[in-house]
């Protein structure tokens, strides 16, 4: 049997819940740069505004404030763009640490169903729900002793 590569296709197992719960963390995300945003922006506006119009300077120097005002904007947004990009992947990855188990004990299920009671979950050490397929495959072991074989 072939062994999988590490690629972004196989990130994905379980389409339906891994999009739900990353696009539900990335959506968490977005949330919290709007906010953070908006309230960075309100506030960095109208102190530069009070600064730049009671202080008795010349249009270069206005112009020149106007400009790093803008430039902290648009770091402000490139950084929380990539905030949004991190917690995006970050979802994704988390979500492929339950998706991938739930997609293994779905198959071995399956197997012991077909007949193969020798069947067992094996996991990375990364994976969730360790402790489950210990558990299962030591019930599996128990199971197999006590019952005659056929």
């Amino acid at each position: 049997m072939e062994k999988n590569n590490r690629k972004f296709k196989n990130l994905i197992i379980n389409r339906d819940y891994q999009l739900r719960y990353t696009l539900f963390i990335t959506f968490t995300g977005v949330c919290l740069v709007g906010m953070l945003g908006f309230i960075s922006y309100s506030y960095l506006r109208e102190n530069y505004m009070m600064l730049i119009e009671l202080s008795p300077m010349t249009d270069a120097a206005r112009e020149q404030l106007y400009g790093e005002m803008r430039d902290i904007i648009l770091y402000l947004s490139i950084a929380s763009l990539s905030f949004i990009a991190f917690v995006a992947l970050t979802g994704l990855s988390m979500s492929h640490r339950v998706a991938g188990p739930m997609y293994h004990f779905h198959r071995i299920f399956s197997e012991i169903k077909n007949g193969n009671k020798e069947a067992r979950v094996h996991l990375r050490p990364t994976d969730e729900f360790r402790e489950v397929a210990q558990t299962f495959n030591e019930m599996m072991d128990d199971l197999t002793k006590k019952s005659p074989t056929t």
